[in-house]
């Protein structure tokens, strides 16, 4: 829904699956057997001007580091699905 005018239209566009990290924490409760903890869950900012709630993976929490360069890779989940995950981006934008 639109923040500004309550609408529920919208048009999907295609996303370069690259942004930078905003924000993280380290969540270590409470457990759920659906996932590895600690839970390494991040605001990334996405090139194209949106901020998005993820996971990062493929990084130690003590490598992690504010503005770092990310990119999209996709986690599998129950019933077949997917979600988005974001990694150190693996060669500069």
């Amino acid at each position: 829904m639109c923040p500004h005018c309550q609408s529920l239209d919208y048009k999907a566009e295609q996303l370069s699956g690259r942004g930078a990290l905003y924000s993280y924490a380290l969540l270590h409760h409470p457990r759920n057997p659906a996932f590895d903890y600690p839970v390494l869950a991040a605001l990334v900012d996405l090139d194209e001007g949106i901020r998005l709630v993820s996971n990062l993976v493929d990084v130690a929490p003590g490598d992690i580091r504010i503005g770092m360069r990310l990119e999209v890779a996709f986690e599998p989940t129950a019933g077949d699905g997917s979600v988005p995950v974001f990694r150190p981006a693996r060669s500069a934008s």
